[in-house]
């Protein structure tokens, strides 16, 4: 997929939540996805300012990018994920938390401002309503942010954990002299509190600090604190130090000393218990709790001077109890499948593949080559076998021409019917296996009312179907364009005859020629690869047409099929049909061939739930031993490397959205029709009504909102003015209507031509679809400047 991952960004301030994202995309694109960061700018104060950062991020509009989908859109930080995205997924860092716990505290600086009380209203009802956009599940990056979204909005969420950046490169060493206290340094950390402590703790015991202030007067203030309490050459200031630095002292140190005030996380206590040091924390720590249970990881301690001394102490003098505890954290952290494969998999909802480094191929390689080419041509062979045939009277498909007068003109001197075109009759065999595996699943389902879309005659497949079916009825969509019916006779007794009538339709523009729930199954046969504009409408009218339980039967070349990968890897082309047919037009070639699991994809958002899903090889059983060698040295789904995908799918719901990243825009609103209703010579008053027929709302702003397209062109019939997005007065629903009113001038000479589109935001005119008209009017060039006013 292609991931955004979105957070704020407070100019000049790097800590966690940077490190947290820059983490997510780095492991998001090292398990195959296409991932980058998004930031925006973001300042709190004052009020004014703070909603305007609000409204900022919600204009923006992270769909896509360059004409490219984002297919999604992971928020960690408020306000970046107010940002609009048709498929959001929260893994929140925090909320802006000066309204929540810290407006509880009394410490929020929104206290501070007359407006504090609207502005925290304002963050919740942003906050709510940005989560229940989302489909998927809420996510925390700890429990402590959990449960600050149970206590303020009621809302349950799910704590999933990452690693720190530095997992792979924190050792463990022997136990030194010191306290190690590494972090951002400001007022919530309380380096002061440790300050205090250590004054309390007699010896040479030293406290190490490794930060970078976020306002060099704090740094001014811990010091001249120091130096007051008289610690100031046991308190060494490294300031912001390299990694090799920073791993150094987290091995070397007696302990790690963390205190922050309810930390969200705290990478430190993470790093910490990869590199075998005890923590101490303090009861009020927040994320460091989730981790450290007091005696057995760390110790934790009231947050005040005397109490954080005795913890100090304690380690101090103990060097065998700081190891027990460091190694109790070592083992804890290794128990709680703190990964970032498992982060990807559960925000992105797939599984996890890293993408394969040298050694990783130089394995793969040599697995492959130890695979004898026999056994592996074998084990795919047995993979992609087409099922077993059903019980019919014919061997072959001439077998079935010869048995069916298919051919419809009348007969002279007793003469038998004409034979089907020699070519026509050499595609129908070349098919025979597929028509037989098709036919297996159909006999499977049982149907009595069967609708084959795509189908021509010569009807042989529908001959083979009556003969496997006893009194099944068959029906048919076509491309015309005129209807076409034909009871077709059998030559031979035994074979029962069948009436069949096709209605004419382009399955991705027109309204299936049915009513609702007419049949029990829809065919859909090598047609799914034809279809140039939108294969989510034909499964959505294939879903009304079929009775609830009803199946549909898809099968459609794979993309991904073991000859597939076998041309790409000799630099071919993988389509099974690659070739140009003019003479039949836009959908005489295959515009797209897919993947078992996008057909199971698309068929889902359609409302059917999957009865079967698998390939096989129909035309073809040639495989290459080294593709299949490589196949099995993958521990591929063998299963999913034939030629041709079959996928049965049963209706147990309604249609939804096709899968993310598939379409530019959102198909399901892309119907409509504009009618001019209203026309008054006299005053010029006009006025256009958009009707939806389309299954969903028309949202009238946001994002892929629909709108009017306006365009003009002059007496000489050239497109002068265009790109004008007229906006729509209310948000439309399905079957309902609204209108646009404007005035022209009346009795006007024709001095050119309004001509206007419904159209979707961001994406394009629904006429491209073919499911909507563009109407036009005449209009003078002042009357189409005067309505341009009104644009978006």
């Amino acid at each position: 997929m292609r991931v955004g991952v979105v957070r704020t960004q407070v100019p000049f301030v790097t800590g966690g939540a940077e490190r947290h994202a820059a983490g997510l995309v780095s492991a998001l694109r090292q398990y195959g996805h296409e991932a980058c960061e998004i930031t925006l700018p973001f300042k709190w104060y004052p009020v004014e300012t703070l909603t305007d950062s609000i409204l900022s991020a919600r204009l923006t509009d992270l769909s896509e990018s360059e004409g490219v989908p984002i297919d999604m859109m992971i928020g960690l930080k408020f306000p970046a994920y107010l940002a609009r995205h048709p498929n959001p997924v929260f893994w929140l860092i925090h909320q802006h938390r000066q309204a929540y716990d810290m407006w509880s505290a009394g410490t929020s600086d929104l206290l501070d401002s007359p407006d504090g009380m609207m502005a925290r209203d304002m963050i919740r009802a942003e906050d709510r309503a940005a989560f229940a956009r989302s489909a998927r599940p809420l996510y925390a990056n700890s429990q402590n942010v959990a449960g600050r979204l149970e206590k303020y909005l009621g809302l349950a969420s799910t704590p999933l954990y990452h690693p720190p950046p530095l997992t792979d490169q924190m050792t463990q060493g022997s136990f030194g002299d010191y306290l190690f206290a590494p972090g951002r340094l400001n007022p919530s950390k309380r380096v002061d509190l440790m300050l205090r402590a250590l004054a309390k703790v007699p010896g040479p015991l030293r406290l190490v600090i490794a930060g970078v202030p976020e306002n060099p007067a704090y740094l001014d203030e811990l010091h001249r604190l120091a130096a007051a309490l008289g610690i100031a050459g046991r308190v060494d200031w490294l300031g912001g130090v390299d990694n090799d630095t920073m791993i150094r002292h987290y091995a070397q140190a007696r302990a790690v000393v963390f205190t922050p005030q309810d930390e969200d996380l705290g990478y430190i206590t993470l790093e910490a218990m990869l590199s075998g040091k005890p923590v101490i924390t303090t009861t009020d720590a927040g994320g460091p709790l989730e981790f450290i249970s007091h005696q057995r990881e760390g110790l934790i301690t009231a947050p005040d001077a005397d109490a954080l001394s005795q913890a100090f102490i304690t380690l101090s003098e103990d060097i065998a109890l700081a190891e027990t505890m460091g190694q109790a954290g070592h083992a804890r952290y290794h128990s709680m499948n703190i990964s970032w494969e498992h982060v990807v998999e559960t925000l992105t909802g797939e599984t996890a593949k890293p993408a394969p480094g040298p050694a990783q191929i130089a394995a793969l390689e040599a697995k492959a080559a130890a695979t004898p080419a026999e056994e592996a041509v074998a084990r795919v062979q047995a993979a992609v076998a087409p099922p077993p045939a059903p019980t019919l009277p014919f061997a072959s498909i001439t077998d079935v021409l010869e048995a069916y007068a298919f051919d419809t003109m009348p007969q002279e001197n007793d003469e038998g019917p004409a034979p089907v075109e020699s070519g026509l009759a050499q595609y129908l065999g070349s098919h025979w296996t597929r028509y037989l595996t098709t036919l297996h699943h159909i006999v499977d389902c049982a149907p009595r009312d069967i609708l084959d879309v795509g189908v021509f005659p010569p009807l042989a497949f529908e001959a083979m179907v009556v003969n496997a079916l006893k009194d099944v009825k068959m029906s048919g969509v076509w491309e015309g364009p005129n209807p076409y019916a034909q009871s077709v006779k059998s030559l031979n007794p035994a074979y029962p005859d069948f009436d069949i009538e096709l209605r004419p339709a382009n399955i991705e523009r027109d309204v299936m020629p049915y009513g609702d729930a007419e049949f029990d199954m829809v065919l859909g046969m090598e047609i799914f690869e034809h279809l140039a504009l939108d294969p989510h409408f034909f499964l959505t009218q294939a879903a009304r047409v079929l009775r609830p339980g009803g199946h549909i039967i898809l099968t459609t070349p794979n993309v991904g099929s073991h000859r597939g990968v076998r041309k790409i890897l000799d630099r071919e082309s993988p389509y099974s049909f690659g070739l140009f047919v003019p003479t039949g037009g836009v959908y005489g070639r295959h515009n797209r061939e897919y993947t078992p699991h996008e057909v199971e994809a698309l068929a889902h958002g359609a409302g059917f739930e999957t009865h079967y899903l698998g390939t096989s090889d129909v035309y073809d059983d040639h495989v290459d031993p080294a593709t299949a060698a490589l196949m099995i040295a993958r521990e591929d789904n063998l299963h999913l490397r034939g030629e041709t995908i079959v996928f049965v799918g049963r209706k147990a719901g309604v249609p939804s959205a096709p899968p993310a990243g598939l379409y530019h825009g959102d198909p399901a609103r892309l119907s409509g029709k504009l009618v001019l209703t209203k026309d008054e010579a006299q005053t010029g008053l006009t006025q256009v009504t958009a009707q939806n027929t389309s299954s969903g709302w028309w949202p009238a702003a946001g994002n892929q909102a629909t709108a009017l397209l306006a365009e003009w062109i002059n007496g000489e019939d050239y497109l002068v003015h265009t790109n004008v997005i007229l906006p729509l007065s209310e948000a439309v629903a399905p079957g309902a209507e609204t209108t646009f009113s404007f005035r022209r001038d009346p009795n006007m000479a024709h001095a050119g031509t309004l001509r206007l589109h419904l159209f979707q935001t961001g994406v394009g005119a629904f006429t491209g679809t073919g499911r909507a008209n563009m109407l036009e009017i005449p209009c003078s060039e002042a009357n189409f400047l005067t309505l341009a006013k009104q644009a978006l």
